[in-house]
Formats: C-alpha cells, structure tokens, sequence
C-alpha cells in the first residue's frame, strides 16, 4: 500500500474525508497496477478513475467553501486547477505512450500532491467549513454525474461484476461503492455468474467479452433464458460495433470500451437500471 488512511488525514468533514479514501484506494491501485505490469486498458482505467474522481472532489469541496464563506476560497481554487492539471497530464502522457511512462515518477509524484493537499491546503479551511453544516451537507449532496442525470437510486441497486482481473473488479468496486452501490457481487467466471443469478438475481450485470469458460455471448445467451429482471452491460477491449453485430439477437443491454471512464460506466448504469421494473430494485 502506497499510502494508508490515518486519523492524521482526517479533516472531519464527511463526505471529505469520504473523498479523500477514495482518491487513496484510487492511488494505491495505480501502484498495484504498476507493480504488476498489469495491462494498458486497466491501468488507463484507473488513472481515468483519478482524473474524474479529482475534479469531482475538487467541486463539491470548492461549492462547501463558497457557501461557508472561506476568505482562501480563490487561492485554493487556483492550487485545485494546478494540480487537476498535473494528474491530467499524468493520464494524456500514458495514453499517448503507455510503456514510456515513468513508473517511480507517477507513484512519488501522486503520492506526494494527495498527501500534501489533505494535510496543507485543506487544513486550512477546516475549522470554516467545520462550523457550517449547512454549507457541507449541500456540497456533499452533488453527485458524480451532475445535474443532467436524475437516477438517485443508487442504493438499492444489486450489481454483478463477471471478470477475471483482480485489479480491474477492484477499481469497479471502488467506482460503484463511491456513489452509494452496497449490494455487489463479485465473480471471476462466467459459469459462477449463472450460478449465483440464479439464487441472488442482480439488476445490472456487467460482464467481460473474453473469458476462458465461456464468452460474453453464450452468457448473454444464457441470461435471457434465465428470464430474470437483468441487464447485461457488456465490458470489452475491443470495438463495441464489432460485438454487437455478433451479439444483436441477444438481450444486451449496452456496451462499453476498455479502459473505460468511471462517468461512463455509472451513466451506462443508470440508463439501464431506469428501464429494469422497479420491484427489482427494491422500490415496489
């Protein structure tokens, strides 16, 4: 582990400090995933992770001092584009040329502007924004998709991850439970993923086109005949028109690209889950 969460990172406002572990887990998969040699497409997803996951964090932040009344709120807004666009540029060098990326550098240098933020520049404003409840409790409210997306039912909704890279069913974890999603299952193989639907039915299943017992169309095939209240969202690495030209007589609800984008993903989510009965989802 790259960094550890302690009582020292604490800044005692909520969702901060909810944020703050999140960007933590996140920064400690960029280490596991450089430490493993893991592949391009989940360590792109991952630092794309970090990339949304700042900003957003940066926002509701920014709108809980504005609302408090912080006198450092401009120059703290100025230090949050600075490093938004260093982590930016962090994740545009990898993509243009994932292998020449200096491992060391990107671990010291995420390392460093995280824990140096939380214990600097957000010390700073906490006894401000300590005092004002209101003023957190209405930043805290923003959601990661913003005002365009109206799905607030996060929490009730049973989701089932089927793929076989640990570090990538980390990141997914990590991406659904920071917006609410309590109720995950996780599997390495498709014919565990039939079995456990079978007794613990999930409203969205994302599922990984490649795997070595059975491929994202029989699975898919499989799921239909199951005739249970489930979308399949299909998870590849290679191009989407592609599979679904393979896979247009199937019940596939949607696909998505790897490396994915975490805004993506909850959005693709949402879009699905909006159409499964509302008995599935715990709201009949």
């Amino acid at each position: 582990m790259l960094v550890e969460w302690t009582s020292k990172l604490e800044t005692g406002v909520t969702f901060v400090d909810a944020d703050h572990k999140v960007l933590i887990n996140l920064l400690n998969q960029v280490n596991d995933c450089i430490s493993d040699n893991e592949e391009s497409t989940v360590l792109g997803s991952v630092l794309d992770a970090l990339v949304e996951y700042t900003d957003y964090h940066f926002l509701r932040e920014e709108k809980m001092m504005e609302l408090s009344g912080y006198s450092g709120l401009e120059t703290h807004k100025t230090t949050h584009r600075v490093l938004s666009g260093q982590v930016r540029a962090v994740y545009e060098d990898f993509q243009a040329s994932p292998w020449n990326v200096d491992p060391v550098h990107v671990r010291d240098f995420l390392q460093s502007w995280l824990v140096d933020h939380i214990m600097g520049s957000d010390f700073a404003y906490r006894d401000t924004c300590l005092n004002n409840a209101a003023a957190s409790d209405a930043a805290g409210q923003v959601g990661f998709l913003g005002d365009g997306v109206t799905f607030n039912e996060w929490e009730h909704l049973r989701v089932m991850l089927v793929d076989d890279n640990p570090n990538f069913c980390r990141l997914i974890r990590t991406i659904l439970r920071a917006v609410g999603i309590r109720n995950i299952q996780i599997v390495d193989n498709a014919a565990e993923g039939i079995s456990r639907l079978a007794d613990r039915p999930a409203d969205v299943v994302l599922c990984d086109w490649v795997m070595d017992d059975m491929n994202g169309t029989e699975f898919a095939r499989r799921v239909g005949e199951m005739q249970l209240p489930t979308r399949v969202v299909m998870l590849t690495g290679y191009s989407t028109d592609v599979l679904k030209e393979r896979s247009s007589d199937l019940m596939v609800a949607d696909y998505l690209e790897k490396p994915i984008k975490a805004r993506n993903l909850l959005e693709t989510i949402s879009r699905v889950a909006m159409v499964v009965p509302f008995a599935a989802v715990g709201l009949g």
